[in-house]
């Protein structure tokens, strides 16, 4: 299907932009010279702009559409990987970090619209680890491939050619993705219906237990895969690029399949809240041994797959979530998760760089990190298990019916 693959190739590129930082960490510190915390900024700073714009993306996606949005959001990571790749100071990388985020904002957020407009509510997780998947392919490139690439180019040479796939991937989205067109059954609505309807999104109080861990579970496991296991495994176990990138591959495969996985599972009808909860108590685990000191490399290795095939839960909770929001709000609920998702990879990000610059070595990081989840999955303990959404009106919060049905 022409419009997944070019939404598919998109999310890639944004999966690439977020996971590049680990693996060229020690060269991009010594050019720009970076320390701890302000690298924790860099990371942080393509999450917190990807959180910053996702109202007016959800507005955007609800009122102009999928291809419309992404297509010109995706003129700002151009521009923030050419600001990169030439910058000489911190400066302009915050801000080309800044811009790249904001760029790749309405990609995934925009590919969950176009999978639940085209899809039935029981395959939209299925659907959407399917497209994660094989988006993750863009995560797999940051790796190995990526640090070769860095090797023979430098890593501002690498930046242009991932600005180069940039372009190709927007031309697809603005020539493949299909007519923008609004939820089966709705109409347009005004922009202040459009921001009442954002609201009504933040009141639904049923959200609210699964919040901590949509605020935290993906931040737990990008703080480790996007910032810190690069310079973990380089000051830890002295493993130059080439050999953190081998790494970092084994790990993003392992996120892949593991999220792959947990699509099928669901759609098997394994209990969604169950699979969570699993999977996010075992990612803790694996937390907890990474902090062990003086860990051999191959259990240190062994246990970030581990970290990986478990902790990426994030299109499972989306879909919980999702099971209690309305067609006419889907736009700006995935926003608005997306934000709360992404929001909390860049506070967590910028935390871990101030925790660093305070401790020695790695292991208060890893354990506190642990805890941070651990909390989290108490809280979505309390989350409903069963959901159905009742017909209603664009300006009234949706009724949540009696629980039947699968148990999500």
């Amino acid at each position: 299907m022409p419009e997944l693959s070019a939404l598919i190739f998109a999310t890639a590129i944004s999966m690439l932009y977020r996971s590049l930082i680990p693996v060229i960490a020690p060269e991009l510190s010594q050019a720009l010279l970076l320390s701890d915390a302000q690298l924790g900024n860099l990371a942080a700073l393509f999450f917190i702009g990807f959180a910053a714009v996702q109202i007016p993306v959800g507005l955007a996606l609800d009122r102009l559409g999928p291809r419309l949005t992404i297509t010109t959001f995706m003129l700002l990571a151009l521009a923030g990987t050419a600001l990169f790749a030439t910058a000489t100071e911190i400066t302009e990388a915050y801000i080309a970090q800044l811009m790249i985020g904001m760029g790749c904002a309405p990609i995934m957020t925009g590919s969950m619209v176009v999978i639940s407009r085209r899809f039935s509510p029981e395959r939209f997780a299925f659907m959407t680890a399917v497209v994660l998947t094989l988006a993750n392919l863009g995560d797999l490139f940051s790796t190995a491939p990526f640090a070769w690439l860095s090797e023979q180019l430098g890593w501002r040479g690498a930046l242009w050619v991932v600005l180069a796939l940039t372009l190709v991937s927007a031309l697809a989205c603005l020539l493949l993705i299909g007519r923008d067109r609004q939820a089966p059954g709705c109409t347009p609505e005004t922009p202040g219906q459009l921001l009442k309807g954002m609201v009504q999104v933040a009141r639904l109080q049923v959200l609210w237990p699964m919040l901590p861990l949509m605020l935290t579970g993906y931040a737990c496991l990008m703080t480790v895969r996007g910032l810190w296991a690069g310079p973990w495994l380089a000051d830890q176990y002295l493993l130059t690029a080439g050999g953190r990138g081998q790494v970092l591959f084994a790990l993003s495969l392992a996120m892949t399949l593991g999220m792959f996985l947990y699509g099928v599972l669901d759609r098997r009808g394994v209990s969604r809240k169950r699979l969570i909860m699993g999977g996010s108590l075992v990612t803790s685990a694996a937390l907890i041994l990474l902090a062990l000191p003086q860990l051999p490399l191959w259990a240190a290795v062994a246990t970030l797959v581990l970290t990986g095939l478990t902790g990426y839960t994030y299109a499972l909770i989306v879909a919980h979530c999702r099971s209690f929001i309305p067609a006419q709000l889907m736009g700006r609920a995935v926003a608005f998760l997306t934000l709360t998702a992404f929001l909390g990879v860049g506070l967590l990000q910028a935390f871990s760089g101030w925790l660093m610059q305070l401790q020695t070595g790695y292991s208060p990081l890893f354990l506190t990190l642990a805890l941070i989840l651990l909390t989290s999955t108490f809280c979505y303990r309390f989350s409903c298990g069963t959901t159905a959404v009742t017909p209603h009106s664009a300006g009234h919060l949706p009724a949540i019916a009696e629980p039947s049905g699968r148990q999500p």
